[in-house]
């Protein structure tokens, strides 16, 4: 291992431990389901005291939309409300909506002047360079909608999840192919912190069996690190991806 490979290894250990420090996250703040026709306020929390949130997120950098049953996909307007940025949706059809956030930080590189945009070949003095996406769903019903197992939204890293029986069968998706190898955490409303769901298996998968008499909302989220592309200016890619769901 060159000094250059060994310093960013130590780099990115410290980063990845303050960089995942926080949770993500989409609910409905609204106790009851959804009702066609009428508008629900749904909250992107940030923090790790899930669901409260403890910080509210730039919203400028939020791509922000739901898929309706029926496929259609409708763009919200997100506005910081401190601590957590708001929206307000208001479903035509019944069934089950899917909302869904993105938020793409880009490239930045560390340097001996501080962390500037860009990578290498805007930061040539750069000691590291990384790209950081943060992507979020949550699953929002009306009244008396089946559940069923609903498709991926089309995110470039996202969670899916089915449950049935008390058991949680969740799926890690990666530029739209299963990605083995992650662990996920479940943070349970009421609980003081997340706990270890397990880590998704060849075809993406695992199954989390939910404790007794648990109800949610319930955060699925996972977060890993990978090489960047052969040939890209920056050193590594943050992902963080997570699902909500109530029931």
């Amino acid at each position: 291992m060159t000094d250059r490979s060994f310093r960013l290894l130590l780099t990115g250990v410290a980063c990845g431990i303050t960089a995942w420090a926080h949770y993500t996250w989409i609910v409905t703040q609204d106790a009851a389901p959804l009702a066609v026709g009428r508008a629900a306020n749904l909250q992107i929390g940030h923090g790790h005291r899930f669901p409260a949130s403890e910080e509210a997120m730039d919203a400028g950098q939020l791509d922000l939309f739901v898929l309706t049953p029926s496929g259609a996909r409708v763009k919200l307007a997100p506005a910081a409300s401190k601590p957590a940025v708001t929206a307000s949706y208001t479903p035509r059809e019944p069934g089950v909506h899917r909302v869904a956030m993105v938020q793409d930080r880009g490239i930045r590189s560390r340097t001996p002047q501080g962390v500037k945009p860009g990578g290498r070949d805007r930061n040539p003095n750069a000691t590291q360079a990384s790209r950081t996406l943060r992507t979020a769903v949550a699953y929002a019903s009306t009244a008396g909608s089946a559940a069923g197992a609903p498709q991926p939204a089309g995110l470039e890293v996202e969670l899916t999840g089915e449950l049935a029986q008390g058991v949680w069968r969740l799926r890690l998706w990666q530029q739209g192919k299963p990605r083995a190898g992650v662990s996920v955490e479940v943070f349970l409303a009421g609980t003081a912190k997340a706990a270890n769901a397990g880590q998704t298996g060849p075809d993406g998968g695992l199954t989390y069996r939910l404790p007794p008499a648990v109800k949610g909302p319930a955060l699925f989220s996972a977060s890993w690190r990978e090489p960047a592309p052969a040939g890209a200016p920056f050193d590594f890619v943050n992902y963080e991806t997570s699902l909500t769901a109530s029931w």
